[in-house]
């Protein structure tokens, strides 16, 4: 197993993240032809899936119990935690709709994935880690498959396995509810490139974001290009099948940010970095923080719009997210802490 940390994997999950977190923030503020060009953001969902499984391609674990704990520990917690206190929250200052104890149990007990009445509840972002849980219980049978096959029979066994899910959904006209749309086959064959990716890295050392400049550019465009035009043309349609040149135009863009701050813009590279590091706090708590410290500004001063959202409220989320990642080290650190003292006493007992 890899140890060292890939920059560019945490300049990249930074970059997707940050991306989301400032198309949300600036949605309530945008009309017209701006709402639709910030929908660009939200691209930064299918980088997260090829990152998704890149990382967990660089550290395959041949046990399966060691696998889920260490999910478990990693996610699961931060995750039951958040969704806790925004329950807490919203018993005492409702901020959220249908967000009651049959919806808290959805996210505990993860039936929420299967329900669309609550898949969106305590914050809409959540359908995506529905996704990536479905992924985690996956796994297992995803690696089996591919040391079972050839790279391009996997590759090409799961862009059809996305393509046959579209095509399904498509039929029976179920491509704007979210747990058919964020179902884990909807993203099968992105989650599966990042897989490969992570072997091409390991066994042969490639690189795949260093690639010539022109060339990352030039994907970027079509890939984004051909994105819009099947979202702004097709519809709900348009968006489920636009996913092969979102996923490769947003990959290349990333790949070409981190080569021009890795040579010219050194803070950039930096502040990307930062935020990948804690992107999963970033992502959880960005839009509970959001609409706290929105109602806190409105309740004091006068009516927020994009520029209190991006420049005062955004910073401040990101130094509580940076205090949440904080938290949640320790948290995590005290529960392996107890759990290995409860091993070495069940042994030596």
């Amino acid at each position: 197993m890899l140890k060292e940390r890939v920059e560019y994997i945490d300049f990249a999950k930074g970059f997707a993240i940050f991306s989301i977190v400032v198309l949300h923030f600036s949605q309530p503020y945008t009309s017209g032809i701006w709402s639709k060009a910030i929908m660009i953001g939200g691209t930064g969902a299918h980088l997260f899936f090829i990152l998704s499984g890149f990382g967990l391609g660089l550290a395959v674990q041949t046990n399966v119990g060691a696998f889920y704990k260490k999910r478990f520990l990693k996610i699961l917690i931060p995750y039951y935690i958040v969704i806790l206190t925004i329950f807490t929250i919203n018993t005492i200052y409702p901020i959220y709709e249908n967000s009651g104890l049959y919806a808290l149990f959805g996210h505990l007990f993860l039936y929420k994935m299967f329900d669309e009445s609550i898949m969106t509840s305590f914050g809409y972002h959540f359908w995506f880690l529905s996704t990536i849980i479905q992924f985690y219980i996956a796994f297992p049978l995803i690696i089996l498959i591919q040391e079972k096959l050839n790279t391009l029979s996997f590759i090409l066994i799961s862009l059809l396995i996305s393509i046959l899910y579209w095509l399904i959904i498509t039929y029976f006209n179920v491509t704007d509810q979210r747990i058919y749309n964020s179902f884990f086959l909807q993203y099968l064959w992105e989650f599966n490139a990042g897989i490969v990716l992570a072997k091409y890295y390991k066994d042969k050392n490639i690189l795949f974001w260093e690639q010539r400049n022109t060339l990352l550019l030039s994907v970027a465009i079509i890939g984004l290009s051909l994105m819009a035009a099947m979202a702004l043309k097709g519809g709900n349609v348009g968006k489920i099948f636009n996913d092969v040149p979102a996923s490769i135009g947003y990959l290349s863009l990333s790949a070409l940010l981190f080569s021009v701050s890795n040579k010219l813009i050194k803070p950039l590279k930096k502040f990307f970095i930062f935020i990948g590091k804690i992107s999963y706090e970033l992502y959880l708590v960005h839009m509970l923080i959001y609409i706290l410290l929105n109602n806190i500004y409105e309740s004091l001063f006068s009516p927020s719009n994009i520029v209190t959202s991006l420049f005062l409220i955004l910073p401040l989320t990101i130094l509580i997210s940076y205090t949440v990642h904080k938290l949640f080290i320790v948290i995590l650190s005290s529960y392996k802490a107890r759990i290995n003292n409860h091993l070495t006493i069940s042994a030596t007992s």
